[in-house]
C-alpha cells in the first residue's frame, strides 16, 4: 500500500449489499415459498373445515422471515423497527402489570406477530414487489385465491345474497385481497391495458364482496393517486375545494338529498346515517331490523357502526387513568362490547390505550409516508379502509401488505464511510462464513 492511501474506504450502498450473504431477490423467493405453504394451508383448512391450519401457516411465515433476517442483520434499525418491537413487548408486559384482566392468547399472538412482520419489513429492506422476479408466482397465487372465491367455494351469502365471503371469515376481508395485485404492476414496465385490467379485477371484487367501506377507501385512494396527473398551479386549487366539497356533502346528505341518487346499498346506508345520526350521537336506540326491512338487507350496517363506536368510546372514557393509558387489554373488544369495533383505530385505543395507538399509529405512518410514490396510495386506501374494518386480524394479508409497503431496495445515493481495517475484517467474515 502506497503512502498517499486513504484511511477510509468509501463505498456504496450496492457493495454494503453484496456484503451480506442474501440478496433481496432470494428473500423474495424465501418470501414466496412461505406464502406458497400458507395459501395452501389455507385453502386446506377451509375444505377440511379445520381453522387450525391457518394458524400454523401463520407460524410458518413468522418462522421464514425470522429466518431471512438472520441472513442480513446488518442494518440500519429505523424508529419503525425500534416502535413495532417496542409495541410487541412493552405494551402486553404493560398490560399484564397494571391489569388483573388475563390477555386473550389469540390477541396476543397476533399482535406480536403483525409487529414483528412490520420490524422485518424494514429490516429486509426488500427489492421492489414489482421488480422481483417471483412477482409473477405471488400474483398467480392471488388470482387463485380470488378465482376460488369467485367460482366453485364462494363461502358465506350476507345480506341477501348479495354480497359473499368466498374463501374468507366475512365479505370484509375478501376485499382487501385484490389490493395486494397493485402492488406488482410496473409502472414502467407493464402496459396501460395491464395495469386497467388490474383495477378492474380490483373493481369486480369489491363488487362481488359489496363492501360500502373499501369501495370509498379505493375512491379516495385511488383519486389521491391520479392528482399527480394534475399540474402544480391547478392542484393547489383542486386542494382548496376539498374542504368545500366536503361541507357540501355534508349539508346534502343533512338536507335528505340522497334520496335523488341511484339506489344502491352505500347511497342507502349514507341515507340512514344522515337521518339518524343525531339520534345516535345522544345515545338513542335504532329499530336496525325495521330499517333494513323497509330498505334491504345490510343499510343499517352503517348506523349501526356509528352507534357502536359512540358505545365503545363511552366506555373507553369511563375507564381508570391506567386503562386509558395502557388500554383494557389485547383481545378485551370483543369480550367487554360483544362485538370488535369495526374500527381499527377505536380499537387499538380501547384494547392497548393511548400508548399502543400511537405506538402503532406512528410505526404505520412512517411506512405509508416511506414507500414508493407510485404504490403509496394502496397504504392509504387500506388506512382509510381502516376506520370503517377491523383489517389486523387478516395476518396473510397483512402480512404481504407491510411487506410489499416497505419494499423499496437500497438507494444508489446513499454512501457511508468505512474504516479500511473495519472493511478487511468483514470481508474476512464473509468469506469464512
Amino acid at each position: 500500500m502506497t503512502a498517499n492511501a486513504p484511511d477510509t474506504y468509501t463505498i456504496s450502498s450496492r457493495d454494503i449489499w453484496s456484503l451480506r450473504s442474501a440478496s433481496g431477490e432470494a428473500v423474495w423467493g424465501w418470501i414466496t415459498a412461505a406464502f406458497t405453504a400458507y395459501w395452501m394451508l389455507f385453502v386446506a383448512g377451509a375444505f377440511l373445515g379445520r381453522k387450525e391450519l391457518n394458524a400454523v401457516g401463520g407460524v410458518v411465515i413468522l418462522g421464514v422471515l425470522g429466518w431471512v433476517i438472520l441472513e442480513r442483520l446488518w442494518v440500519r434499525l429505523d424508529a419503525v423497527v425500534v416502535v413495532s418491537l417496542t409495541s410487541a413487548v412493552c405494551v402486553p408486559l404493560l398490560q399484564i402489570v397494571s391489569s388483573s384482566e388475563p390477555l386473550s392468547l389469540e390477541a396476543l399472538f397476533k399482535h406480536v406477530s403483525l409487529c414483528l412482520v412490520m420490524a422485518a419489513s424494514r429490516i429486509l429492506q426488500l427489492p421492489l414487489a414489482c421488480k422481483s422476479k417471483v412477482r409473477k408466482l405471488l400474483v398467480l397465487q392471488i388470482l387463485a385465491i380470488l378465482l376460488i372465491s369467485f367460482t366453485i367455494y364462494r363461502g358465506t351469502s350476507w345480506d341477501g345474497g348479495t354480497r359473499h365471503s368466498g374463501l374468507f371469515v366475512n365479505p370484509n376481508n375478501l376485499a382487501l385481497i385484490p389490493f395486494l395485485l397493485l402492488f406488482f404492476v410496473d409502472p414502467v414496465r407493464d402496459g396501460l391495458i395491464l395495469r386497467l385490467a388490474t383495477h378492474a379485477i380490483v373493481v369486480a371484487v369489491l363488487a362481488f364482496s359489496g363492501t360500502s367501506g373499501a369501495v370509498v377507501a379505493y375512491g379516495i385512494g385511488l383519486g389521491v393517486h391520479l392528482r399527480t396527473l394534475i399540474s402544480k398551479r391547478w392542484r393547489r386549487f383542486v386542494y382548496m375545494l376539498i374542504p368545500v366539497f366536503c361541507v357540501a356533502s355534508a349539508t346534502f346528505i343533512a338536507m335528505n338529498g340522497m334520496r335523488l341518487l341511484p339506489e344502491t346499498r352505500l347511497t342507502k346506508q349514507v341515507s340512514v346515517i344522515g337521518v339518524q345520526l343525531q339520534n345516535v350521537l345522544q345515545g338513542g336506540d335504532v329499530a336496525y331490523y325495521e330499517q333494513e326491512r323497509v330498505l334491504g338487507p345490510g343499510t343499517a350496517s352503517g348506523i349501526w357502526r356509528v352507534a357502536h363506536w359512540r358505545r365503545t368510546l363511552a366506555t373507553y372514557f369511563d375507564g381508570t387513568f391506567t386503562q386509558q393509558i395502557f388500554g383494557f387489554g389485547l383481545g378485551s373488544s370483543p369480550r367487554m362490547m360483544g362485538k370488535l369495533p369495526h374500527n381499527e383505530y377505536l380499537r387499538l385505543l380501547f384494547e392497548q390505550g393511548i400508548l399502543g395507538f400511537a405506538l402503532f399509529v406512528f410505526a404505520w405512518r412512517q411506512i405509508i409516508k416511506t414507500a414508493p410514490a407510485h404504490v403509496r396510495y394502496i397504504g392509504l386506501v387500506v388506512a382509510i379502509y381502516s376506520f370503517s374494518e377491523n383489517n389486523l386480524d387478516n395476518f396473510p394479508f397483512m402480512a404481504l401488505f407491510t411487506l410489499c409497503l416497505s419494499a423499496r431496495g437500497v438507494s444508489d445515493s446513499f454512501r457511508v464511510s468505512i474504516q479500511q481495517p473495519f472493511v478487511r475484517k468483514w470481508r474476512m467474515a464473509v468469506q469464512r462464513a
